[in-house]
């Protein structure tokens, strides 16, 4: 049955089926539901029945969600969506800019979300006219998105004069190829410090979270001169250096100092409060959704917006004067 044919045994106008079916307000109740009636008596309600969800839906896309980071973004973004009666569907990229795009297309064209958000993105963002996106991330701002910067390298720059104020010269570092702006704030960093960094204390590698750190603070402890103060690009890797520190019968921060680029295990696995730079998660995560909100709710506004939130370091208790050799 087609819908002229259902408008004739309802009665009504093709337009009023149409609407009928896909729940339009101007429609009363009572013709919705004798029309659905009909449709479903007669075997065609699932072919033309679209109903609108009552609620807006917001697309969060993130890297990953293995570590805690992305996925207390998350969380805070669903709790903010939900004080706004909203509904929150989370879909991961795996750093791919091109998985990042497909999300970003299938969102718009065929699950009609009402508005998205991008956690760090892996790619530039194309400008969609039809549909409000807001990027948390330093990286890859794009044209006509809206964008939450917090950057990490005023609060690296930070760690690093404290620990040459404390004596310290050897600093290392220890990262992964997942975490590009960390392993480049740190190299900024020490440069502006008229710092070299010696290519055995930059440790790059293929391992991830714990074990990369383990592994690595293996390595630069067995070194003839090793490093007396270490940055780690993310709390699982530092959680790894310390456990690595304790094994080899030394201890943070006697005998090497910690410096963690984020916060997100700073109080959580550690006896002592592991010196950081401060993530704000819940700003960057509440203030992306009420950004979104602002422009859905007003409806049709291309005003970018932008906000830029500092980073701070905060000493904790891993950091110390170099122990003297």
């Amino acid at each position: 049955m087609n819908l002229a044919e259902l408008a004739a045994l309802a009665g009504v106008s093709v337009s009023t089926v149409s609407k009928a079916l896909a729940d339009s307000h101007e429609i009363s109740e009572q013709t919705k539901s004798m029309i659905i009636d009909l449709a479903r008596k007669h075997g065609c309600l699932e072919k033309y029945y679209k109903p609108k969800y009552p609620a807006k839906v917001i697309a969060v896309i993130c890297p990953e969600i293995l570590g805690n980071h992305y996925g207390r973004m998350a969380m805070y973004m669903e709790k903010e969506i939900a004080g706004y009666n909203g509904t929150m569907v989370l879909s991961v990229t795996d750093f791919s800019p091109k998985r990042q795009e497909e999300l970003i297309e299938y969102y718009i064209k065929y699950a009609h979300a009402d508005g998205i958000v991008v956690i760090e993105p892996a790619a530039k963002i194309k400008n969609y006219s039809n549909i409000q996106i807001v990027q948390i991330g330093p990286e890859n701002e794009s044209k006509g998105v809206d964008c939450i910067k917090a950057s990490v390298q005023s609060g690296v720059d930070d760690a690093i004069k404290h620990l040459c104020g404390l004596g310290h010269k050897r600093i290392a570092y220890i990262g992964e190829n997942k975490s590009l702006p960390e392993n480049e704030a740190f190299l900024e960093g020490m440069n502006k410090r008229g710092l070299a960094v010696e290519k055995e204390y930059y440790v790059i590698g293929e391992k991830r979270f714990e074990e990369a750190g383990y592994t690595a603070m293996e390595s630069l402890l067995r070194m003839e001169e090793p490093p007396t103060a270490v940055f780690a690009a993310y709390s699982h890797i530092a959680i790894g250096m310390m456990e690595a520190v304790k094994d080899a019968g030394l201890s943070v921060p006697n005998d090497v100092s910690v410096i963690c680029m984020d916060d997100v295990l700073a109080d959580t696995y550690t006896n002592a409060k592991l010196a950081h730079i401060k993530m704000h998660m819940e700003e960057l995560s509440v203030t992306a959704i009420d950004f979104l909100y602002r422009k859905i709710l007003k409806g049709g506004v291309r005003t970018k917006l932008s906000v830029n939130i500092n980073r701070q370091f905060y000493e904790g208790e891993t950091v110390a004067p170099p122990k003297q050799r």
